[in-house]
């Protein structure tokens, strides 16, 4: 802990001022600074990192209500610790700070990081080296090549449904399943997966299975008595993914 008592004096009046900015109503504002210049400060700062968070969240802001928003980034700039200096990783701090709520409504989490993920993915900095991946290879003997910007999210709360007129008082009886992902186009899209398609791409995900052994896992877990009819259906579903640019192909096998 620091003793501010034994800092320099202007570093006594930086750690003053910027308290005062982060919590106006609950830190005294310094006393070389008249109040009408501190004002000036305090709302242009609030107001940059307002707009950041709420043109992030817009539907978060909507379901829980002006007045509710506005006290909840107060919350967030007055007392969350930032692991990150970037302002342009202000949304995933307030994420985090959305874990440490108790009071909020349950779903709001989980909605917010729903919003999220179209900024992490659209701003995602990595790229597939094409040069290993074979577009025009047999998807049901390779290991898929997913493009790489992507994610694979399961939600307890119909995230893509919540409004502010239609807020889920429970979880789901089963979970909502989505592949995010960005296109050669540099477009985020939404997919909506049913279970059994979202396990096959978790078997998938970590490209260390060909789509048969994966198909072939996914029929022994769900104690299919003709594995066959597994593999016809999931490799139709990689197809349409293919198809769609959320597989590029198959990853090349290394020559001996």
């Amino acid at each position: 802990m620091i003793d501010e008592a034994q800092l320099p004096a202007f570093q006594r009046y930086q750690l003053g001022f910027t308290r005062h900015i982060r919590d106006p109503k609950g830190q005294p504002r310094p006393a070389q600074l008249q109040a009408r210049r501190m004002r000036v400060y305090t709302e242009i700062v609030f107001n940059n990192l307002f707009g950041a968070v709420s043109a992030c969240f817009p539907v978060a802001q909507q379901t829980l209500g002006k007045r509710a928003w506005l006290k909840l980034v107060r919350g967030f700039f007055a007392h969350h610790q930032a692991g990150s200096p970037l302002f342009r990783q202000i949304p995933e701090e307030f994420l985090r700070y959305l874990d440490t709520r108790a009071d909020l409504p349950p779903y709001l989490t989980s909605l917010a990081h729903y919003e999220w993920i179209e900024l992490a993915i659209a701003s995602a900095d990595t790229e597939v080296d094409t040069t290993t991946v074979d577009a025009e290879g047999d998807l049901l003997t390779g290991v898929p090549a997913f493009v790489a910007a992507y994610a694979l999210l399961s939600y307890d709360y119909p995230v893509h449904r919540i409004s502010a007129h239609h807020k889920p008082k429970d979880p789901l009886p089963q979970a909502a399943h989505f592949l995010v992902f960005r296109d050669a186009g540099d477009e985020v899209r939404f997919i909506e997966l049913n279970p059994v398609t979202a396990r096959l791409l978790g078997l998938l995900q970590g490209g260390g299975s060909t789509s048969r052994q994966a198909l072939l896992q996914l029929a022994e877990e769900l104690a299919h008595p003709d594995p066959e009819v597994i593999v016809r259906f999931g490799i139709d579903i990689l197809l349409d993914l293919k198809a769609q640019g959320a597989i590029l192909g198959v990853h090349r096998q290394e020559k001996a």
